[in-house]
């Protein structure tokens, strides 16, 4: 069944926990009354020193972050991730919209790209699309395992 045949409800697990990375407290409080709906539990950080203190102590399923950050950029954030070894999906969801800026996103390492002004209804799906593909794949390297 394809995300866009099932009902809002049943696109996020409930349970998930995101990490969104935003200077703009406005974007930080709308995702988390968005995601807050699904019963997503949405963690907040306004720079990338705060978002880096929030993934060593808690377990976070996915990062959405924007580009435009007051200390470091997204494109530093992520890269300081990848570096560290630390396996979590990204969404970069900025306003730093043309194609430049997409691919500079997908390169550091972010594994979508989303403009703003906001688009809630394909934010959502990304989000069910991004975490089904990384359980799918944490899955298969759990089989491969055992």
């Amino acid at each position: 069944m394809s995300l866009s045949n099932l009902p809002a409800s049943q696109l996020l697990q409930p349970g998930l926990r995101l990490l969104v990375v935003d200077a703009n407290l406005d974007s930080r409080e709308l995702l988390v009354m968005l995601f807050a709906e699904y019963g997503v539990e949405t963690l907040t950080a306004a720079s990338v020193r705060e978002a880096l203190e929030i993934i060593q102590r808690t377990q976070i399923d996915l990062v959405i972050s924007e580009i435009a950050l007051p200390d470091e950029n997204g494109y530093s954030f992520i890269r300081k991730l990848k570096a560290a070894q630390v396996e979590i999906p990204a969404i970069a969801l900025t306003v730093y919209t043309g194609d430049i800026d997409r691919q500079q996103a997908l390169l550091a390492g972010f594994c979508q790209h989303l403009p703003k002004p906001l688009d809630l209804d394909r934010l959502v799906k990304t989000v069910a699309s991004v975490t089904q593909r990384a359980q799918a794949a944490w899955e298969r390297s759990y089989t491969q395992l055992n």
